[in-house]
């Protein structure tokens, strides 16, 4: 079903080598410790995006929005329209017939709907998640400024 990751040694190797040299720096005590965590941050981020870069993304696992939302809404319609037929004493040929021609219709219209619904969760995430990225560098580039001025004076 789904493939494992695929990597490429040597760029891998590469980012094991920068982990080991991070490891074994001599830090000065005298060092701010939020100024050090933060910069021991910015290299353990780097060392992960290294890494990750030579890695293939993961097929997506799980159903979609579009695929559900068809599922659920023709079904749905499907069952209304047994019981509706029934309800006004409706020949069981007959029922029949309305029942497919608007379990087609319906989920034709569910699988667009969730179409539209899986974009539109997408994009709120990715937003969401591009504004933590953007805030966290703009934090960090706010600290080194200001321990870069406390240090000029």
């Amino acid at each position: 079903m789904s493939e494992n990751p695929v990597y490429d040694d040597d760029s891998f190797d590469d980012a094991d080598s920068l982990e080991a040299e991070f490891e074994a720096l001599d830090i000065p005590p005298n060092i701010d410790p939020r100024l050090l965590a933060l910069w021991i941050q910015r290299e353990q981020d780097e060392i992960e995006r290294k890494k990750r870069k030579y890695i293939k993304p993961p097929e997506k696992v799980g159903r979609s929005l579009d695929r559900l939302f068809a599922a659920y809404v023709g079904i749905a319609v499907m069952c209304l329209s047994v019981v509706l037929g029934l309800i006004q004493g409706q020949e069981p040929t007959a029922i029949l017939r309305m029942t497919c021609i608007v379990f087609l219709v319906y989920t034709v219209i569910g699988f667009f709907v969730g179409t539209i619904a899986e974009r539109c969760v997408n994009d709120s995430v990715e937003t969401l998640l591009r504004d933590i990225v953007k805030r966290s560098r703009e934090a960090g580039v706010q600290a080194i400024e200001t321990e870069d001025a406390s240090l000029a004076e």
